[in-house]
């Protein structure tokens, strides 16, 4: 379950009156943070996921213009190297380049 901003902090206020102590607080807000950082690079790695999918479907497209093509493997391509620095290692359609 994704929380929203508003849900966070006041989880984090909550806990921060519950620990009372400023160390505790700023533990709370980067363990706030990092969540949602997290939260935000699973979504763009989903996304970026689904475009290459999308990318390889239309490479298949039998007779799709040149332009379009070099257009498609340019995004394509775009995707993998934004997945490739997240993600080191085994990327899918990887091999198919």
């Amino acid at each position: 379950m994704v929380l929203t901003p508003a849900e966070r902090a006041a989880l984090v206020v909550e806990s921060f009156e519950r620990s009372g102590t400023q160390q505790g607080l700023r533990a709370l807000i980067m363990r706030a943070i990092h969540e949602a950082v997290e939260d935000e690079r699973r979504g763009v790695r989903t996304t970026l996921q689904l475009c290459i999918q999308v990318f390889d479907r239309a490479l298949g497209v039998p007779g799709l213009e040149a332009d379009l093509r070099a257009t498609v493997r340019a995004c394509r391509g775009l995707c993998l190297s934004s997945l490739a620095r997240e993600e080191p290692g085994d990327l899918p359609g990887e091999a198919e380049q």
